[in-house]
């Protein structure tokens, strides 16, 4: 008996893979084309020396549907306007009114970026492939980055070679800075920040990476402090901080307490 299910498992996994096989060859839907994801990539400049001018972004573009023997044109916009949203005095989180206008500030090309791999608006996905990587090259010359952080929206557009696979992953932002921009990790709404954390500011993130050496971004928290991957490294940063910030505070010459760039107190929990 036990033979005769192995016997009939196994054919049936033997037809459903079959199945999937000539389903996967005799595909001849529309293709698509989407960003890998829909986040916003945030980078700063803040965390390098002055003697870094300018770096590579790369942001993955995929396609959908079939894997073909020629090259194929993906085309690109970048948007120049972008949600605006009015929230509730009582509530943070509560949207209460949304405009659709111009940025304020947005990345201007050859300034603040410069797509290495784009030709008019267009990016090829080479043959027998099912990505391509945008190679965008981000610029810190313009001294105004240090106070104000410049949009870069991406937009993808339909081709005779594709469609749009989603109005969600038709669009990818980057947030190009020269000073220090909260980690989108480091959300109010985040237990393990608030945990361990606190509340963000500028003054009290630039503390934590002088003090440790390291940059605090969305990588490092996500694993040292939101997934707790690595809990004896966590907690010795941590300690290391707030001993840092005991110190700090008890030396008359640093005019004490320790204050952020809105004069609120540096404290951790």
């Amino acid at each position: 008996m036990k033979k005769l299910l192995t016997s009939v498992l196994a054919s049936w996994l033997s037809m459903m893979l079959c199945s999937c096989t000539a389903d996967l060859k005799s595909y001849s839907g529309e293709n698509w084309v989407r960003f890998i994801d829909n986040e916003e990539d945030v980078y700063s400049f803040a965390y390098y020396s002055e003697t870094k001018t300018t770096d590579t972004v790369k942001v993955a573009v995929m396609t959908v549907g079939n894997v073909v023997n020629y090259p194929r044109k993906v085309r690109i916009e970048q948007v120049r306007q972008a949600w605006q949203y009015k929230y509730a005095d009582d509530d943070a989180n509560k949207i209460i009114d949304s405009t659709y206008t111009d940025m304020e500030y947005p990345a201007e090309p050859g300034t603040h970026f410069e797509i290495l791999n784009v030709t008019n608006n267009e990016v090829v996905v080479p043959e027998k492939q099912n990505r391509v990587e945008l190679k965008i090259l981000v610029k810190r010359n313009d001294k105004d980055l240090q106070k104000h952080a410049r949009q870069l929206h991406l937009k993808l557009l339909p081709t005779e070679d594709f469609g749009i696979a989603s109005p969600t992953f038709e669009l990818k932002k980057i947030l190009i800075s020269d000073k220090l921009e909260k980690p989108r990790r480091w959300s109010a709404n985040n237990y393990y920040c608030n945990l361990y954390l606190g509340e963000w500011s500028e003054v009290k993130h630039r503390f934590m990476i002088n003090v440790t050496g390291r940059k605090w971004d969305d990588e490092f928290i996500n694993y040292y402090i939101r997934a707790s991957n690595d809990r004896p490294l966590r907690d010795f940063y941590l300690k290391k901080i707030k001993k840092a910030l005991e110190e700090y505070n008890a030396d008359p010459k640093n005019n004490p307490p320790l204050r952020d760039e809105n004069g609120n107190k540096v404290v951790f929990p």
